[in-house]
C-alpha cells in the first residue's frame, strides 16, 4: 500500500476525507497522486491510496498478479482474448488455476481487510470511497460497479480492457439491472482516440467499443442516482491518456 495525504491535511484536525483507491500499486501510484496534486483548490482534498505490486517485486510479478486479480471468475478463456491470456500465463509459468479469476477475492480483500485497517489509522470517510483502474484494472473497476459487496461510490475508469471474461461485464450489468432500480454512484469513463484503431487494444481488447457500449447501456437504464460521464481524449494512446483520465475524472466526480 501507498498512502498519499490530502492537500492541507493535518493529523488530528478532526476532519474526514474522501479516498481514491488506485489499483496497480507502485506502478501507477506516483502518476495518480501527482495528477491529483495539480487539482489543489479545484477538488475536495482526498487521500490517494494504491494497492498492488511493489517495484521491488518486478514487472513479471506485477503482470502475473494483475491478470489474476483483475479478471472475473468462471472465464473458460476459449475466446481469442482468453487464449492469448492463457499463453501469457504459461510464459509467466503461472499455474492454470491462478491465471485468471481472482477479481472476487481481490475486491473482498479490499472491502473487508484493507479499507477497515486504513480507516482505523487515517481519517477516511468510508462513505466517500472511489476506485481507479487502468486497462485490466479498468475492467476490474468496471466489474466492481455491479458487485453487491463493493464499498465504492465513485469509479474512474481509464481504457478498460472489456474483453476480459468474454462479455462478462455485460452479463454482470444485466444481472444487476434485474434486481436494482437505481445505481447511485459516479462513473467516469475515458480512453484515448488513438486506441480506437489499435489492432491489439481495440481489435482484441475491445477497449473503446466495450467502454462505449457499457456507457450506452447504463445511460439507457435511466438510473436516477447515476452520474455518468464518458470522454475520448484526442491524440492520446493507452498509456499517456491515464493522467488525463485521472485529472478529468477527479474534476468530474470530486469538484468542490
Amino acid at each position: 500500500l501507498n498512502v498519499g495525504m490530502p492537500t492541507g491535511y493535518k493529523p488530528g484536525d478532526g476532519k474526514k476525507y474522501p479516498a481514491l483507491i488506485v489499483t496497480d500499486g507502485d506502478f501507477v501510484f506516483g502518476n495518480v497522486y501527482e495528477a491529483a496534486g495539480t487539482l489543489s483548490g479545484v477538488i475536495a482534498p482526498l487521500f490517494v491510496i494504491s494497492v498492488g505490486t511493489s517495484l521491488d517485486e518486478g514487472e513479471q510479478e506485477h503482470t502475473r498478479r494483475r491478470i489474476y486479480e483483475f479478471s472475473p471468475p468462471g472465464w473458460d478463456r476459449k475466446d481469442t482474448f482468453g487464449e492469448l491470456i492463457t499463453q501469457f500465463c504459461k510464459s509467466l509459468q503461472t499455474l492454470d488455476d491462478r491465471c485468471t479469476g481472482g477479481a472476487g477475492k481481490f475486491l473482498a480483500a479490499m472491502a473487508t481487510e484493507m479499507i477497515p485497517q486504513l480507516a482505523a489509522k487515517f481519517p477516511i470517510d468510508t462513505a466517500q470511497l472511489g476506485l481507479f483502474g487502468l486497462s485490466a484494472g479498468g475492467f476490474f473497476t468496471s466489474w466492481a460497479i455491479f458487485q453487491d459487496g463493493s464499498p465504492f461510490t465513485n469509479y474512474i475508469i481509464s481504457s478498460p480492457a472489456m474483453a476480459y471474461g468474454h462479455g462478462e461485464i455485460f452479463r454482470q450489468e444485466a444481472r444487476y439491472a434485474q434486481s436494482h432500480k437505481d445505481l447511485p454512484v459516479g462513473i467516469y469513463f475515458a480512453a484515448g482516440v488513438l486506441e480506437a484503431t489499435d489492432p491489439q487494444l481495440e481489435g482484441i481488447g475491445e477497449i473503446v467499443s466495450g467502454m462505449s457500449h457499457l456507457a450506452g447501456v447504463l445511460a439507457g437504464r435511466k438510473y436516477p442516482g447515476l452520474k455518468l460521464s464518458i470522454e475520448f481524449h484526442p491524440g492520446m494512446g493507452h498509456t499517456d491518456v491515464m493522467a488525463a483520465s485521472v485529472v478529468r475524472g477527479l474534476r468530474t466526480l470530486y469538484a468542490k
